[in-house]
């Protein structure tokens, strides 16, 4: 081998060597400031849902961007939105096509994400109200296609509106409790979250509803401590999967596109009453009803 004059490859020459060592020893700082690099990204990479993963386990977050609580400033239900980031349908309880039977309940620390009560049949949910100028439209309606539905109502709204508690009541429509003030309840403890629920049951009681069996987390925002109260007042958590984002106002055609693309045996349509500008909403339900009624589909309440 030809050495490069200078260049002394004798173990004799103290200088040299540590002249190697210096760069050995930078070169090994640099390896490992880029392989901590390269794990920071891929821990922030996560899974499907894009959370972290090797980080140990989080509290579930809510599938939305709307804050909590949220609403329209220039809507006089003062009823805000659910909202969410997660695009895609649960996949939690799927039921297969044509499952027919009783509902059966999620699995513990599950909320319910569809129904199973046969081909073709869908649930519609309907949040965030009462509300004096959307809900009696949203009525109308159900009642011209027939159709019961089921309405996750918000205890404030319905101690301002009790007589359209009362009205959603007679007419066959389930009632389920929304909280009373719509907080984001993954972060709140237990005693929080008892109250917020125990107020809504008592407004709407006292409104004229029976005393409602399911509980639908404003954003579906569920964690464990929720789950803890739901069982200890007998509560079913409910959820949805199907969700047009119409809180957003997208559009009424983008609702109707959605609604129409994504709608399958069991599934749990998401639509709002309440929480702000609800025009598009009532346009949609006009024009995806007796659409979806036309394909074959029946509704029927969780």
């Amino acid at each position: 081998m030809v050495r490069p004059e200078g260049v002394s490859v004798s173990g004799a020459d103290p200088q040299n060597r540590v002249s190697r060592r210096l760069l050995l020893g930078v070169g090994g700082v640099l390896l490992l400031g880029g392989c901590a690099d390269r794990s920071k990204s891929a821990v922030g990479t996560g899974g499907a849902t894009g959370g972290p993963t090797g980080a140990g386990p989080t509290l579930p977050q809510p599938r939305g961007g709307a804050p909590f609580p949220g609403g329209d400033p220039a809507d006089t239900s003062t009823a805000p939105g659910d909202s969410h980031t997660n695009d895609s349908p649960p996949p939690d309880n799927t039921p297969p096509p044509g499952a027919t039977g009783v509902d059966p309940a999620p699995p513990p620390g599950k909320p319910q994400f569809y129904i199973h009560e046969g081909d073709k049949a869908i649930a519609l949910t309907i949040d965030d109200g009462p509300s004096g100028k959307y809900t009696p439209q949203v009525l109308a309606l159900l009642a011209q296609y027939k159709i019961p539905a089921t309405f996750c109502m918000i205890g404030s709204n319905a101690a301002k509106h009790a007589s359209l508690v009362a009205e959603v009541t007679a007419a066959g429509h389930q009632i389920a409790n929304h909280t009373f003030t719509h907080p984001n309840l993954a972060k709140l403890d237990a005693g929080a979250i008892r109250s917020e629920i125990e107020r809504t049951t008592d407004a709407l009681t006292k409104a004229g509803a029976k005393p409602p069996t399911f509980f639908r987390a404003p954003g579906g925002a569920w964690s464990p401590a929720v789950f803890d109260v739901c069982g200890q007042l007998a509560l079913r958590p409910l959820d949805w999967s199907v969700d047009p984002r119409d809180w957003s106002r997208p559009g009424t055609d983008h609702i109707v596109t959605t609604v129409m693309g994504h709608t399958h045996t069991g599934s749990i349509i998401l639509e709002h009453d309440g929480g702000g500008d609800r025009s598009q909403t009532v346009a949609a339900l006009q024009k995806f009803l007796p659409q979806l009624l036309a394909a074959g589909y029946h509704f029927v309440q969780p």
